[in-house]
C-alpha cells in the first residue's frame, strides 16, 4: 500500500495527494506510446558576459536567416529537429529530437550543429558561449526572458533569501532524457537515474550543487524515497513533494491554493527541479545534475548514460 488512510476526510493535503496520484496514473497511462528505447539531451551553454534582452532578441532575428523556423514557445527548430531556447541569464539551449541508441551518425551531427550555431552568434553579434557549469556574479544581471512565469519565479527567488536568481542566470546543465514507454518501466528507469545523479560522471560540481541546495527546498530537494517497488508509490512521492512546493504565483505550498485543479497542478509540476525529474514532454524521465562540459567530454558521457539505460532492459 502507498498511502495510509487520511487522519481525517477534511486532510486536504492528504486527499489531494490521494486524487492526484491517481489521475496522474491515469494520464500518462493515456500518453505513453509504444516503440523504440529513445534518448535525448537539452545542453545549455552560458554567455561570457552577461546579457539583455536586447540581445536576445537580436539573437532571435538571426537564427531565422541559418534555418530555424521560430515556434510558438519562443523556441526555434531546424530540420534535423534541433531545438534552440533562451533561459533567463541568456543561456542558450539546445534540444535534440528523440534518439535511437546506435544512432550515431545523427547524434554527431546534431553537435556539429549546435557548435556552427554558437560559432555563428559569436562571429556575428560577438557573443561568445561557454561550456561551463556557474558563472559567479550573475545573481542581479538583466532577467533575459519576460514571460510571466520567470517574472514571478525571479521575484519569488529574490524575496527567499536563497541563490534561485544564481541559478536561474548563472548555471548551465547537460538534462538527459529517456522516453518513457510504459509504466513498467518507470521504477528501474527512476533508480537508474537516483543512481546516476550522484556518479561523479554525472552529478553536479560542488559549486552548482552549492547554488541549488540553497535555492528551495520545497521544489529543488526531493527527500530520499528509500525502497520503491511500485508505480504508484513512485507518482505518490512525486505528487506529494509537489503539492509541498510553493507556487509562485500566489506564494503558499500548492496544496493551500483555494482552487487547485489537476490542471494547475500539471503546469506546477514543471517548476519542480529536482536531481531526476519527470517530464510531460514525452513523457520523459529527465536526469539534471551534469554540469554543462565541453562537447569532446559530452560525447563521452552521452555513450555511457546509453549503455547504463540498455543494460537495465536487455
Amino acid at each position: 500500500m502507498i498511502d495510509s488512510p487520511c487522519s481525517n476526510s477534511a486532510d486536504k493535503v492528504c486527499d489531494l495527494k490521494k486524487e492526484f496520484t491517481d489521475k496522474l496514473f491515469t494520464y500518462l497511462t493515456e500518453a505513453l506510446v509504444a516503440g523504440p528505447l529513445t534518448y535525448g539531451f537539452e545542453y545549455e551553454f552560458i554567455p561570457e558576459n552577461e546579457m539583455t534582452l536586447t540581445q536576445i532578441e537580436m539573437i532571435k532575428e538571426g537564427l531565422p536567416k541559418i534555418g530555424f523556423k521560430a515556434r510558438e514557445d519562443g523556441s526555434f527548430q531546424a530540420v534535423d529537429g534541433l531545438d534552440v531556447s533562451f533561459e533567463p541569464g541568456g543561456q542558450l539551449e539546445y534540444g535534440s529530437p528523440p534518439l535511437l541508441a546506435d544512432d550515431e551518425v545523427k547524434f554527431t551531427a546534431l553537435l556539429d550543429h549546435l557548435l556552427k550555431t554558437s560559432q555563428m552568434i559569436a562571429e556575428k553579434y560577438g557573443i561568445r558561449y561557454l561550456a561551463t557549469a556557474y558563472a559567479p556574479g550573475r545573481a542581479d544581471a538583466p532577467l533575459c526572458i519576460t514571460g510571466q512565469r520567470y517574472l514571478d519565479m525571479h521575484s519569488f527567488f529574490t524575496e527567499n533569501g536563497g541563490r534561485g536568481r544564481e541559478m536561474m542566470k548563472g548555471t548551465a546543465s547537460i538534462q538527459l532524457h529517456v522516453r518513457l514507454r510504459s509504466l513498467d518501466e518507470m521504477v528501474p528507469l527512476f533508480k537508474v537515474f537516483d543512481r546516476l545523479a550522484n556518479d561523479p560522471d554525472f552529478a553536479m560540481s560542488p559549486a552548482r550543487r552549492a547554488i541549488w541546495d540553497k535555492t528551495d527546498v520545497s521544489r529543488c530537494l526531493l527527500p530520499e524515497l528509500g525502497e520503491i517497488n511500485d508505480i504508484r508509490e513512485l507518482l505518490s512521492h512525486i505528487v506529494e513533494h509537489a503539492l509541498q512546493a510553493v507556487d509562485f504565483s500566489h506564494r503558499v505550498p500548492f496544496a493551500e491554493l483555494e482552487d487547485p485543479s489537476f490542471e494547475l497542478f500539471l503546469n506546477h509540476l514543471t517548476t519542480i527541479f529536482t536531481d531526476v525529474r519527470l517530464n510531460l514532454k514525452g513523457p520523459t524521465f529527465e536526469l539534471r545534475t551534469m554540469d554543462s562540459l565541453p562537447v569532446a567530454d559530452f560525447r563521452k558521457r552521452w555513450q555511457r548514460f546509453i549503455r547504463e539505460i540498455e543494460s537495465t532492459f536487455s
